[in-house]
């Protein structure tokens, strides 16, 4: 082999060295589309769509600001890697306060229903009935052992504004997982949303049983 044949071939030997370390850094060959450094911000924003044609009297609803267990208060997302071992994701956040996040959906979702003559954040107004909730698991679930999923559970619980009781008059608890194709935040936030369409729509469905059996027509 000639010294002109040896340099070509090394030359193209590097070229398709130089092409497949190109692809990689476009097509995420062999890398982590979550670790790439940069700070990602995730809302999850759910819409109810066509608001309901008929509304009750006198039936105002006091939504208090929902509660997270203390493992998804943080901005952080979570993942579960293990039966009791969890794992924030650095650089993937809320764009906001969960809790707020949460409280801002579950009203606008809630308005729009049927089931409330008026739907309120603020505790100064004169309201008939109070909504106190709670999200006691929010996660990506990364375990080996298990498919990947994006897991959402709430509780509900509704009290007797003007009796001002704690005494609840309706409560539930609900948890969606929603199969995703690969525990990456991008997934997990998509699936949450998911879930919580699914949610607030069987919430939606409980509410209206129990008013109906409570002020039967």
């Amino acid at each position: 082999m000639t010294n002109n044949q040896q340099i070509k071939n090394s030359l193209n030997m590097l070229s398709v060295f130089v092409l497949m370390t190109m692809l990689t850094g476009c097509f995420g060959l062999g890398s982590k589309a979550d670790d790439d450094g940069e700070p990602h911000f995730y809302i999850i924003d759910v819409d109810r769509g066509v608001v309901a044609s008929e509304f009750p009297k006198n039936r105002v609803l006091l939504i208090k600001p929902v509660r997270l267990t203390s493992h998804y208060r943080s901005k952080s997302l979570v993942f579960r890697i293990g039966e009791n071992e969890y794992q924030t994701q650095k650089n993937h956040m809320f764009f906001s306060e969960p809790q707020i996040m949460f409280t801002e959906q579950l009203k606008r979702w809630l308005q729009k229903s049927g089931q409330f003559s008026h739907v309120t954040t603020d505790e100064s107004v004169a309201t008939d009935i109070v909504l106190e909730s709670a999200v006691t698991a929010l996660y990506g679930d990364k375990r080996e052992a298990f498919s990947p999923q994006a897991v959402l559970e709430m509780q509900f619980f509704l009290t007797d504004g003007e009796q001002n009781t704690s005494q609840a008059l309706f409560q539930t608890g609900l948890k969606v997982e929603v199969d995703v194709e690969k525990t990456t935040a991008k997934n997990v936030v998509k699936g949450w949303k998911q879930g919580l369409e699914q949610l607030l729509a069987t919430l939606e469905d409980d509410f209206s049983g129990y008013f109906s059996k409570r002020n039967p027509q």
